[in-house]
C-alpha cells in the first residue's frame, strides 16, 4: 500500500505543476517600463538625426573654408584639379545613362510595325512609352481568337471547309445559322417558316 501511497503523491506533485502559458514569464516587462524605455529610443534618435544634420553643416562649412584659403592662397592650380576630377567623373556617368537611354529608346522603337515608326521621331521617352502600349493594344485588338473559329459564321460553311464538317463540329451554330432570318438575291428579307403544305 505504501507503494500505491507514494505513486498517487508523484502524480499528484505532476498534476500540481502550473501550465507555463499561464504563469508570467520572468522576463516579461510591465508596460510602463516599456513606453519609458521606448520613449527614450525615440529621443536618442531624434537628437542622432540632429546630430548628423549638425555634421553634415559642419563638413559643409570645412570645405567652403578650405576652398576659400586656397584662392586667399592663389593654389587655382588644386582647384581646377579637384574641379576637373569631378567633371570627368560627371562626364563619364553621363556617357553610359545616355547609352543606357538609347538602348531603351531603341527598344521601344522596335516595339512599333516599321511603317510607323516616322511617328515616333522626336517623341519623349514617357510618349514613346504611351505611343507603343496604344499600338499594341490596336494590333492585340485586330487579332482573332482561333480557338473559337467554329464559333462563329466565317464565310459560306461558318469557318469549316463544307456543311457537313459544320455540322459536326458546331451543330448548335449550324442549327442557329440555318434558322436566322436571310434575304434573298433581290434584298427581301424573310425567315424561314414551317412548310404549310406539309403532311400534319
Amino acid at each position: 500500500m505504501s507503494e500505491e501511497q507514494q505513486g498517487n503523491t508523484q502524480q499528484a506533485e505532476g498534476n500540481s505543476e502550473t501550465n507555463p502559458s499561464t504563469q508570467a514569464d520572468k522576463n516579461d516587462v510591465p508596460y510602463n517600463r516599456f513606453q519609458e524605455v521606448n520613449q527614450k529610443m525615440r529621443n536618442f534618435e531624434s537628437e542622432l538625426l540632429k546630430e548628423r544634420e549638425i555634421s553634415a553643416k559642419l563638413k559643409a562649412t570645412q570645405e567652403e573654408a578650405r576652398q576659400t584659403s586656397l584662392k586667399e592662397k592663389e593654389e587655382y592650380k588644386t582647384l581646377y584639379n579637384e574641379g576637373e576630377s569631378k567633371w570627368s567623373k560627371t562626364e563619364e556617368r553621363n556617357k553610359v545613362l545616355e547609352a543606357d537611354l538609347s538602348s531603351y529608346r531603341e527598344n521601344l522603337v522596335n516595339q512599333v510595325a516599321e511603317e510607323r515608326r516616322y511617328i515616333t521621331d522626336g517623341m519623349s521617352i514617357p510618349n514613346l512609352q504611351k505611343f507603343v502600349q496604344e499600338e499594341q493594344v490596336a494590333v492585340n485588338a485586330v487579332k482573332t481568337d482561333s480557338s473559337r473559329a467554329g464559333t462563329s459564321a466565317k464565310g459560306e460553311f461558318g469557318g469549316y471547309d463544307s456543311k457537313m464538317e459544320w455540322v459536326t463540329k458546331d451543330a448548335e451554330g449550324y442549327e442557329k445559322a440555318k434558322n436566322q432570318t436571310t434575304g434573298d438575291k433581290f434584298g427581301n428579307i424573310f425567315t424561314p417558316q414551317a412548310n404549310p403544305y406539309a403532311d400534319k
